[in-house]
């Protein structure tokens, strides 16, 4: 009784076992946490390391004369050299400083040799890539090259590989996304540049999945029914669809409705970390600006990836000198300034490929060319990819193509062939594929001091195809649209076409006359846009395809030039700014529309109702705290289901709300107002039943508020639903950036603050304005310019990351391009000595 009472009077202390226990325990976890410390030191080290060398001496074998590498406070080099060859030279070495982790993945990309690294997950877009022939072609316009251009790309090729030796023999550290071993990495070369670009225009135009949804569309709803869902001159309005497309009776696979083609998903997998680029551009009249000459302004609109797919740049050598923005892997400026001359070229919103169906006699290997029975071309293609155990299998993919490009069908798999049984193929033909190249023009643009010069200078430019806004100091500007693409007899509407017809043959390119083009002119507009309006009709414009323009931002943006033009003259930062401007033109008609049809059969349910009042009450600005824009973009979520998927069944509305270039939202806008517009009966703007759809998508929106976002009113915010991350720029493993995960983002895919999601799947910021730029053509260094994330791609840089706080702020920062302010404001000077 005495030990009982003794137990519960105290605890018992430790045995000596127990407390060797503990102490073991202890030292243990010390241990592993002294590890995990020294680990992550060594990580930094090892970052740190593989930083840039920004001050000091580097003697280069490849150099005949030296250049100088001035970065500013932002991380922008400012190459300066006395001779041209060293300054491309300097750009290439700075690329790979800043960027070799990024450069050698976009050529991965462009090669079809991602699944090297990432595995057997990669092969589609990999296949993709074999089947563009972006390394062949890359090679072959390499040998077609004028003498200078070739130049430029061997002496940029020489920086590159300058960088490159230097990781390989271990004077410079690897940067941490590698993709493969510093001793495996292979030289740059000039076709390596070209690949680059050509990867970046199929982002840009590539239809491929595309035209097979659409022409599934027209095979399920039937032609008039399924056009106001295209694009351009091939869309009708939906209030001339007779009749509304009847439910199928069992869901379509791609081969019932002849969509076999490269897997879903196979462009946004082979762009990813690019995205599908857009942008805008526009010039302002000297005459209305405060400095009494033209201001160029500019946005291009990229996957929010880290790093960003651009890169600032100055460079002066002799006669050349210019400042923007480059693509590492590329010489190429996009977007930027000489001393007299300033451009914004940004993606023209052109599709770049047809398909073209061909009859194919499969026993012999034969297709019809619309004459004779010839053959098949025949190539196989070796794609290496890494299994689970880390060892590099090989498949052979093999091509066959007519006359017209490769039949798609190889991305699919093998084709069963039968005695002499006649079978439709698709044959892909793309710009890419064809004898030019888009280096000579863009390089001959540095050079531009007149704005007359323009037209002689893009007359012959490949590719990308591209919306050029520009002026020179003399107070002349205009925007104007280049690139290859087809001068043919009759349109193709986006969907495959007959190849035995000689009608749809691309013959021959349409020359610059045929493209969009405007000039400034001192009776006419105070300003021109390359944004998303469409395109002014020129003579022979009337069978050249465009994607989607829907015009929301090109609107919006006149309003506000009008509004800034009231209170006086423009300056350079008050036109920089409006890329900040979140409010979407279209969304008050859209707004009226939809509340008009709801309340067409009596006073709506409560919840519906709340929904509807947020509506009335909200102004039409995006901003993150916006808790009518979150409203409204649920209920065109819920409109597109409601609306859309029983009549295009659950495969094709996947299908079509995941396709390249498509505009859902647009759609269905247009839909409801087009509806409360004629306010009748069938088709797809049948009054009732588009009204029900209404009625039913504020009631569910307030339920995916309710549950998304939860049921305190003060959590309904846009910012919210609509929120930003930094995705890594490289191969799958690559670690994700430790900040932007998740954060509220403003704007929409119709603002001038763009920052799009893809409606029906994701709210997520799928692309975004992370480069923007201004230029006043009055002094050589009135530019300013903003860049998102940052410079450099190695993580704990001072670069990385610290653009994302100027982008955030919404403002542009002075791009200093005096050589005396060079000088007096650098951080850092590299001298690039030859070696002795």
């Amino acid at each position: 009784m005495a030990e009982r009472e003794g137990a519960k009077a105290g605890p018992r202390s430790p045995g000596l076992r127990q407390l060797g226990l503990r102490l073991l325990v202890g030292a243990g976890l010390a241990l592993l946490v002294l590890l995990v410390v020294q680990r992550r030191g060594a990580e930094e080290r090892a970052e740190r390391e593989a930083f840039a060398l920004e001050s000091g001496t580097v003697r280069v074998a490849e150099l005949v004369a030296p250049a100088e590498i001035l970065r500013d406070e932002r991380g922008i080099p400012h190459l300066i050299a006395r001779h041209e060859s060293e300054a491309w030279f300097a750009l290439g070495f700075a690329h790979a400083q800043d960027r070799l982790a990024q450069m050698t993945w976009l050529r991965r990309r462009a090669l079809g040799r991602t699944a090297e690294i990432d595995g057997a997950a990669a092969l589609p877009a990999d296949r993709l890539a074999r089947l563009l022939e972006i390394g062949r072609a890359s090679d072959a316009a390499v040998e077609r090259l004028p003498r200078a251009s070739r130049e430029v790309l061997e002496a940029y090729a020489r920086g590159v590989n300058a960088r490159i030796a230097r990781v390989r023999q271990g004077w410079a550290r690897a940067p941490r996304a590698l993709a493969e071993p510093p001793d495996a990495l292979e030289a740059w070369r000039p076709a390596d540049s070209l690949a680059v670009v050509k990867l970046l225009s199929w982002c840009m135009g590539g239809t491929l999945e595309t035209t097979l949804v659409l022409d599934d569309l027209i095979q399920r709803l039937d032609s008039v029914s399924a056009r106001p869902f295209f694009p351009g001159r091939a869309s009708v309005d939906f209030g001339v669809a007779p009749r509304l497309p009847r439910a199928p009776a069992a869901e379509s696979t791609p081969e019932s409705s002849g969509s076999a083609g490269p897997p879903h998903g196979s462009t946004r997998a082979l762009c990813r970390g690019i995205g599908l680029p857009t942008g805008g551009a526009w010039v302002v009249d000297g005459a209305r600006s405060e400095s009494g000459a033209p201001l160029v302004v500019a946005d291009w609109h990229v996957a929010p990836s880290v790093p960003s797919l651009f890169y600032e740049m100055h460079l002066d050598a002799g006669a050349l000198e210019v400042a923007g923005a480059t693509i590492p892997g590329s010489p190429i400026v996009w977007t930027g300034r000489n001393p007299d001359f300033a451009w914004a070229a940004v993606p023209a919103s052109a599709p770049i490929a047809d398909l073209f169906i061909e009859t194919l006699r499969e026993a012999r290997g034969l297709y019809q060319n619309g004459t004779l029975w010839v053959p098949l071309e025949l190539r196989e293609e070796v794609i290496r990819h890494r299994d689970g155990r880390g060892e590099l299998q090989e498949e052979i993919l093999r091509l066959r193509s007519t006359r017209h490009g490769p039949l798609i069908e190889a991305l699919e798999g093998p084709v069963e062939t039968g005695a002499s049984r006649h079978r439709a193929g698709r044959a892909l033909s793309w710009t890419g594929a064809r004898a030019g190249d888009g280096l000579t023009s863009m390089l001959a643009l540095l050079r531009v001091d007149k704005a007359t010069e323009v037209a002689e200078v893009l007359a012959e430019h490949h590719e990308p195809v591209l919306a050029f806004a520009y002026a020179d100091r003399r107070g002349r500007g205009g925007v104007q649209v280049a690139g290859w693409l087809p001068d043919r007899p009759l349109p193709t509407g986006l969907v495959p076409v007959q190849g035995r017809l000689r009608s749809f043959d691309w013959r021959e390119r349409a020359s610059l006359e045929k493209l969009p083009h405007q000039d400034l002119a001192s009776d006419g507009p105070a300003w021109l846009l390359a944004l998303d309006q469409p395109w002014h009709q020129r003579a022979g414009l009337d069978q050249m395809e465009w994607l989607w323009r829907s015009g929301d931002r090109a609107a919006r943006l006149e309003a506000e030039l009008e509004r800034l033009l009231q209170a006086g003259p423009i300056d350079l930062r008050q036109a920089g700014e409006l890329l900040g401007d979140d409010l979407a033109q279209r969304s008050p008609r859209v707004v009226a529309a939809i509340l008009a049809l709801a309340r067409r059969d009596g006073p709506l349910p409560v919840e519906a109702e709340e929904v509807a009042g947020l509506l009335e009450r909200w102004d039409g600005r995006l901003a993150a705290t916006s808790a009518g824009a979150a409203a409204y973009h649920l209920v065109i979520e819920h409109l597109l289901e409601e609306l859309l998927r029983e009549p295009f069944g659950d495969g094709l509305y996947t299908r079509y709300l995941d396709a390249p270039h498509v505009r859902p939202q647009y759609a269905i806008e247009r839909l409801v107002v087009r509806a409360a517009t004629l306010r009748r009966s069938g088709g797809w703007t049948d009054e009732e039943r588009v009204a029900r759809a209404a009625r039913a998508s504020l009631r569910k929106s307030w339920i995916s508020l309710s549950h998304r976002l939860g049921p305190s009113r003060s959590r309904w915010a846009w910012g919210r639903l609509h929120r930003l991350s930094l995705l890594p720029f490289g191969p799958a493993g690559t670690p994700r950036p430790g900040i932007l995960r998740g954060q509220p983002a403003m704007g929409s895919g119709q603002t001038l603050a763009f920052a799009s999601h893809r409606p029906g799947r994701s709210f997520e910021v799928e692309s975004v304005g992370f480069y923007r730029i201004a230029m006043d053509l009055a002094a050589p260094d009135r530019l300013l310019s903003v860049l998102a994330p940052g410079q450099s791609e190695h993580p704990g840089h001072p670069h990385y990351l610290d653009g994302l706080v100027r982008w955030t702020a919404g403002r542009l920062p002075l791009l200093t391009t005096s050589r005396l302010a060079i000088e007096e404001e650098s951080t850092s000077r590299l001298l690039l000595e030859p070696a002795p």
